[in-house]
Formats: C-alpha cells, structure tokens, sequence
C-alpha cells in the first residue's frame, strides 16, 4: 500500500509557492531521506503531510486519505520541540502526552495504562531507567529520545522527523540514529526524515529525494546521490568521491555518505 502519494504538489505561504510541482509516492514500510539547503522546503513538506499546514494544491494523500483525515495514523517529531521546561515535567510525563493528547485527558489525570505504555516506549528508546528524571535536566541526545518515544506512544503508521539529529554531538548522533533503525526493524513503520547529515541515516534510507524549491531527484541512494544531482542542489564545488568502496557526497559544509555495493 502506498504510506504517502504527492502528485504536482504545490505548497503556498500567503499565495506564494515554498516548494512547487512535487510528485513521488513512498510505499508502506519505506523509509525516505530528505535533503536540501536550509530554506528548500522540507519543514514545508512535512508539515503539510502532517496536517499542520493547509496552503497547497495538487494532491497528497496519507494511506490513501487526506492529511487531515489521517493524522491519527501519523507522528510528528518537529525540528524544535515547544515544552516549556521551566514546568517541571518528568520525561515519563512527556512521553505520556502523546496519548493524553489525543484522549484530551490533562496533565494531573494521566491514566495508569498510559503511564506504562509511556514506560514501554521509553524503554524502546534506550532510556528505560530515566522516566522520573525531569525532562530539562535531560541531555539533548537523550531529549531527542524522549520526544522520539512521546511520537512512538500513540502507535502510529507513519513518522515525520524534521532534523532529529541537528544541534547533537557524535556520540548523541549515533545514538539517536541507532533508535531510528530499531524502529525501521522492530515497528516497520514509515518513515520521512529531513537531515543535513545523512551519513548516519543511510543504512536505513529506502529512498532519497533532493529538492530546492522544487523537485531534484527522486529515487534510490545509489540512483540519487551522483556528483551532477549533488552539484546542481549545493552547488558546484560539491562533489562525490569514492574511497575505499564508499562514496562520499562533499557539499561544502556537510558530508554524505553511503555504502558500497548497492543501496536500499
């Protein structure tokens, strides 16, 4: 079953196109890497397959409905999250708000089932031991994580993430993207994720797309990431270098990276 179809989507902020005549269809289970410079329209993206925004014409469709009529099947993981962490909040609790949510239950009368449900997906996660542990005093990695476990709670069929591993160190990187696998492996979900950095993401990316405003390309790692689709998104000093049975995507400040011997 196709997860997400776009056909000539065009996306509109005040009557002006963010990313313009965009078609591609992802299957279910399919995992999409989406990159482009700052300002190419990913977040643009994301959010209208998600419902947050509205603006657009052609067609999107999620599992076969509108956005809208499917946001219950879809979790959002957002660049920067909105908790405001002067309140006090354990990472359990926020865990927990992405089902008391949906069920319109309130901070103070979080059921217990949702409570070990929370627990379970914290579990998921790697951070099974830190639920009491107040979310501000958390690591970014391990923040990251908790956000990751409060999209997974509500048991959705498809996760957006919007730059889940921008503004996180190396090892926070790796930890972060070793969740992400465990999900592909473990829940089959569908997944689109917009990264800067793919290096770490490869091993998980069925498709790839490259826009800028527009669609680049579309398609498999191995078919997507060449030096002329590379140069013609970052410019021309970016390039693609084989060394030692891999290739190395260099756009000046981000390098991308993929296996050899054919892609996913």
């Amino acid at each position: 079953m196709k997860a997400v179809v776009a056909e000539n989507l065009t996306i509109l902020y005040d009557g002006k196109p963010a990313l313009e005549g965009v078609s591609f269809s992802l299957d279910e289970g399919e995992t999409l890497l989406l990159l482009g410079p700052n300002g190419a329209g990913k977040t643009s993206l994301l959010k209208t397959i998600s419902c947050f925004h509205w603006e657009y014409t052609g067609r999107v469709e999620v599992f076969g409905r509108e956005p809208c009529e499917a946001r219950e099947l879809i979790g959002y993981v957002p660049q920067s999250h909105s908790l405001n962490e002067r309140v006090p909040l354990t990472a359990l609790e926020v865990v927990a708000m992405g089902a008391i949510y949906r069920r319109g239950f309130v901070h103070f009368k979080i059921p217990r089932e949702t409570m070990e449900r929370a627990e379970k997906a914290l579990e998921f996660v790697g951070l099974g031991g830190l639920g009491e542990r107040l979310f501000s005093q958390l690591s970014g990695g391990q923040k990251q994580r908790v956000l990751l476990a409060r999209a997974l709670i509500s048991d959705p069929k498809l996760l957006l993430l919007d730059e889940p591993l921008s503004a996180l160190d190396p090892s926070a990187r790796a930890e972060v993207a070793g969740v992400l696998s465990k999900i592909k492996s473990r829940k089959g979900l569908t997944m689109v994720i917009t990264t800067h950095d793919i290096n770490p993401l490869l091993d998980i990316g069925d498709r790839v797309m490259l826009i800028n405003k527009r669609l680049i390309a579309f398609g498999r790692p191995e078919e997507v990431l060449t030096d002329d689709v590379i140069k013609s998104v970052y410019g021309p000093l970016a390039r693609v270098i084989p060394v030692g049975g891999k290739l190395f995507c260099i756009t000046g400040d981000v390098h991308l990276h993929r296996h050899g011997g054919g892609g996913r």
